[in-house]
């Protein structure tokens, strides 16, 4: 098994975002989080992207703002249709919230 390259651990966080692009929003969930990156899954897909702004709303919690690149998606078929998921690695965020998000991992750990 291949040695895991993560700097941070990922946990297991569901919250709601949304992808903001130049053709609109597009609703989806994170899946894991860590202070450098997310999985995330959204319905409807959010077209090409490689660099786009990203919108947390963490539950009894202030926005969180981040700017974000894709480093890998997939398509899955299930019962419901097709989900997308996208693993994504924040480039930018403003330091209040990626101290909320690393202490959101610290806790979960």
């Amino acid at each position: 098994m291949a040695k895991d390259k993560r700097q941070y651990p990922r946990v297991e966080i569901s919250w709601p975002a949304t992808i903001i692009t130049a053709d609109g929003l597009v609703s989806c969930r994170t899946e894991n989080l860590s202070p450098e990156g997310t999985l995330i899954r959204c319905s409807e897909s959010p077209g090409s992207l490689d660099s786009f702004r990203l919108v947390f709303k963490p539950a009894e919690r202030q926005l969180i703002l981040a700017t974000a690149e894709k480093v890998w998606s997939k398509s899955f078929d299930n019962n419901n249709g097709t989900s997308h998921a996208m693993g994504v690695r924040f480039t930018f965020i403003p330091d209040h919230d990626y101290q909320l998000i690393k202490g959101t991992v610290s806790q979960h750990t």
